[in-house]
Formats: structure tokens, sequence, C-alpha cells
């Protein structure tokens, strides 16, 4: 048997060896689902996480901030990926993600329950990295800007630009959004969604449209549409919105905002970490609990604040669950997902251990060496990791 076709999956398939949270096609969540390797770490993660979340659905809290930090490389992206994927149960090639993790913990079923409980609501996710999303421009209100687009986008509406959003969400609140949208594409003979964010250029059909839609005289869509001052916004404003927008929703119905590399975003700008505080304090306030902010960091919340501390105690108490990966499974996850062996194979192997024991025994029995400089110890572990050697998963990962 050729090593090729020892393996349960195509050896040749492509795989993403960096997740990115905004990599979201088809073919690519269902490869990362269905491959995601639960590890025994990984566990430990999820009970914490879902039984600390399944709590809120009786008693409802303000502790609406998870922290999940981990260096690169511990899979921290993938984790709330996963959990956006998990918490949203959006269906996955016809299955729902909640399924496609039932038999992951087919050896866990109380932890599954907590999973199955947290998902039988409704569940939106805003997931996104805030390095892409956020503006290279950065003041004490760059977090505050980042969320607002992010959550007007979400609804449909331009986010990239406020001014826009603000208006469409206007017309929205007056019920005439499809009224506007077909009398621009009249004047136009484009789609507004596709105008929208040349809006500088579309003065000669956005006037008209505003002043035949909203029934404004023309002298005041102009000074609208001339108006270069910034919108006025504030965390209150925006929370405000986002609570009418969960009120209008049932009742079992939460908002996640899930965001990848916050604390590289943040670093240690104290205007910026009181901004995302305020954020996180205002929508746990406001919301009942049911509007969560899910943040990853390369490092803890308290490494964080640490040069500052005595200012930040309230910064760490928004982030009352935090979560730390290591990427101390990296074998586990290599064996699992890429080195597991069709039964035949591992029969096949487990028997040419037995034959070659003694052989290999000698050849991976290193005198002086560091208790993880290690060769097999039977005919599983040989099978689990050839054509691997398991010192060499430790030797990769430091050379990488």
């Amino acid at each position: 048997m050729k090593i090729r076709d020892m393996f349960a999956e195509d050896i040749n398939r492509p795989i993403n060896g960096v997740i990115k949270v905004d990599q979201n096609s088809g073919d690519v969540v269902w490869q990362e689902v269905k491959e995601y390797v639960i590890t025994r770490e990984l566990k430990k993660h999820f009970i914490s996480f879902f039984d600390y979340y399944s709590e809120a659905f009786d008693t409802p809290t303000a502790d609406i901030g998870v922290w999940i930090s981990g260096f690169f490389g511990s899979g921290k992206s993938h984790f709330l990926k996963m959990l956006s994927y998990i918490l949203e149960n959006r269906k996955i090639g016809g299955v729902s993600t909640v399924e496609m993790f039932r038999q992951k913990f087919q050896d866990d079923p109380g932890t599954f329950m907590l999973i199955d409980k947290s998902t039988r609501g409704q569940t939106e996710t805003i997931l996104f990295n805030i390095d892409i999303e956020g503006s290279i421009h950065k003041d004490k209100t760059a977090v505050l800007r980042v969320f607002a687009k992010m959550f007007y986008t979400h609804l449909g509406f331009y986010g990239e630009n406020l001014k826009v959003a603000m208006l469409e969400q206007y017309i929205e609140q007056q019920g005439r959004t499809e009224e506007f949208r077909r009398v621009f594409e009249q004047k136009k003979g484009k789609p507004w969604v596709d105008q929208r964010k040349a809006i500088a250029f579309n003065g000669n059909y956005i006037v008209p449209t505003l002043v035949e839609v909203l029934g404004m005289s023309e002298e005041d869509a102009k000074r609208w549409f001339h108006d270069k001052t910034e919108v006025d916004f504030s965390i209150a404003s925006l929370v405000a919105d986002i609570r009418a927008y969960v009120d209008t929703r049932p009742g079992d119905f939460w908002l996640l905002f899930m965001i990848d590399e916050v604390g590289q975003y943040v670093g240690t700008d104290t205007d910026m970490l009181l901004n995302l505080q305020s954020i996180i304090e205002k929508i746990g306030s406001e919301c009942g609990g049911r509007v969560w902010v899910m943040c990853t960091g390369q490092e803890a919340i308290d490494e964080i604040i640490k040069v500052r501390a005595d200012e930040f105690s309230r910064i760490q108490a928004r982030f009352k669950s935090r979560l730390s990966l290591s990427s101390s499974s990296a074998d586990e996850v290599i064996q699992k997902r890429i080195l597991k062996k069709k039964p035949e194979a591992e029969e096949a192997l487990e028997h040419l251990y037995g034959k070659n024991d003694s052989v290999l025994r000698n050849l991976f029995t290193f005198t002086n060496a560091v208790l993880d400089i290690r060769g097999y110890s039977g005919p599983n572990e040989f099978a689990v990791n050839y054509p691997f050697v398991p010192y060499q998963f430790l030797m990769m990962q430091k050379v990488l």
C-alpha cells in the first residue's frame, strides 16, 4: 500500500493553514466545520463557554463580554469562527451546524446538551476582523465606528458611509425603502445598492429622488447632499439602534458581535481601550443580555492592560468569560485531521510495527533528551502518527 492511499481523506486536498474569519464561501465553510478537531484542550473551552453562555438564557446578565486569547497558531480565530457557525446554527450543505457537531461530542453528551440549548432560539452573528474592517486612521472613536459600520452593514445599509447609512435607516423607518430604490433606479438607470458608494457623483439623481419619495423640498435635499460635516454619532445612539433592532425580533432572538484581532487593533491605546469598554458596558446595561460581544487577541486581556492596570480594572470586568488557547495540541489536530488512516491501513501499520518493534525502539531512543523528544510508545501510536515520529511535531512547530 502506498502512503498516499493510507489516509481517510484525500491527502492532496487544499487545506487552509491560516483561518480567516472573512472567508465564508460554501466549500470553505463545509471543510472547516467537517474537519474541525475538538482537542482535549478545546473541549474544556467549549464546556467553559457554553456553561457560561447557556446560563444567560435562564438568568439574563449584563456581563456579555467574552475574551479569547492565544498566540499565532493557537486556533483562536478558528474557535471564534466555529462558535459563530454553531450559535447561528447556519445550514452547511443542507445540514445544520449543530447536527454536524453532534458527532464531535458523542463522548460528551452533557456538553452537547448545553450547545443544543444555546441554539434553540434565533441568533444572528456579525463576524469580522477589526484590523481589516477598521480605519487606518485610528482615534479614540475608532472602535465605535467599526461597530457602527458592521452593524448597519448587517442591516443592509451602507455602513462604509454613516451619512448614507443614516439616510437609508430613516427611509426604512418611513417604510419607503423599496420606493426609494425603484425611483432612484428609474432616474439613474442603475440599482441604488450599486451606486450608493459613489454618492458624491450621483447628486443629480439622489436629490430629485429625495424630493419625490420623502417629500423634501429641493433646497433641503441639496443642503443634506452638500453637507460635508461628519455625522454626529455616539455610543448611546448606536446602542439605542441595536436595542431597537433586537426589540423588533422575537423574545428568543440574540445578536452577537464576534470580532477577531481586537487585541492587535487596540494594543495599549488608552482611548480605544476605554472606547471598547464603554461600548460593551452600554450594550450590557441596555440590551438585557440579548446582545453579546466576543473578541480575540494574541494577548490575554489582563496582559494588554498591565501597563496601567490601576485604571483598567473596569475593562477586565467587562470580560467575565476569558478563554486562553495554546498551540500545545497541534499534534492532536494533525493526527485527526490530516494523518487519520483507513481501518485497513491502521491494521497494516500495527502489524508492520510488530515485525520491527526492536528496530524502531533502537532508532528512536535518544540519550539525554528532554521528555518531549521521543519515539513511538507502541503499535497504536505508530499507526496514528505514521509517516511522522512523535518528536517531529514539536520540532516542526518550534522551527516554524
